[in-house]
């Protein structure tokens, strides 16, 4: 009966956490579809804004900007690496694939420096010593447009100073609710798109030198934003799909659990009628 009573106390325990987990898949989902939309529907802006940059870049081979890639030889200042994390857990493998490229990424670039978004990645490098140019831990996977030019705009004052020659950004690209891919893409300098075999004739207005600048400053923005919703979109389904597996998983151990139970209980009652029946057969 102690071994009875034992296997029906697991079974309400995991039943209890089975509910929490799925309370927290629903959650995950609600706000994965939330970002998911805003981030298909931004990416299109993105891209069509590059392109605009793309094109104008293209017509103007003369046209020169801090931002642009000039070809020349590498600088002596070293460059910055952004890696955004999450700040919460129990989203499977993503911080820890996340933090990995990182490390592997550093150690091939030893002078870069690092710039945390997410508590987890800050808590890892902090553990380790490595140091850090700033830490951003208040985001809690929420994409804020007001914010991430906030962002951009610190980011690029020490680009533009010389003060770094590029940056990196370390995060997860969004592929599907079931998928991400971590990736390292270079955000500065913007390379240059090589000339077309026919030139392309644009009419501006105002003149190149300002319409260039502000295309750039917008391309960049979008960019950045669309790099930040597919991070934060891929949190959310890493999280979603982690509950889920924790879920399955609760409902497979509450099975298992359950036959050992109906299988203690048959016993007992097997021993139960046993020893009614060699009571009864030994008053004979």
């Amino acid at each position: 009966m102690a071994n009875l009573r034992a296997l029906r106390q697991r079974i309400r325990s995991v039943e209890n956490t089975r509910k929490i987990t799925r309370a927290m898949q629903m959650v995950s989902g609600a706000k994965l579809r939330r970002l998911q939309e805003e981030f298909l529907g931004f990416r299109p802006y993105a891209e069509r804004l590059n392109s605009m940059a793309g094109r104008f870049l293209s017509a103007f081979p003369d046209f020169q900007h801090p931002f642009l890639a000039t070809g020349a030889a590498a600088s002596e200042a070293p460059a910055a690496l952004l890696l955004v994390t999450s700040d919460t857990g129990l989203c499977g493998t993503y911080n820890d694939r996340l933090v990995a490229l990182a490390e592997g990424f550093l150690k091939e670039h030893p002078t870069h420096r690092l710039i945390t978004l997410g508590k987890k990645g800050n808590r890892h490098f902090a553990r380790r010593g490595q140091a850090r140019l700033k830490e951003i831990l208040d985001w809690s996977g929420r994409f804020e447009a007001g914010r991430a030019k906030e962002l951009l705009a610190w980011l690029t004052k020490p680009f533009l100073d010389q003060g770094i020659s590029s940056l990196w950004i370390a995060h997860a690209r969004f592929v599907s609710a079931l998928r991400f891919k971590p990736v390292v893409e270079r955000l500065l300098p913007v390379e240059r798109p090589a000339p077309p075999a026919l030139p392309e004739r644009l009419l501006t207005e105002p003149q190149p030198g300002p319409l260039g600048e502000e295309l750039l400053r917008r391309a960049l923005e979008a960019t950045f934003g669309e790099i930040l919703l597919s991070a934060f979109t891929a949190e959310h389904s890493a999280r979603m799909l982690a509950m889920k597996n924790a879920t399955d998983n609760a409902s497979e151990m509450i099975d298992h659990l359950t036959l050992l139970r109906n299988k203690a209980r048959q016993a007992a009652i097997t021993k139960e009628l046993i020893e009614v029946v060699s009571g009864a057969e030994a008053l004979r």
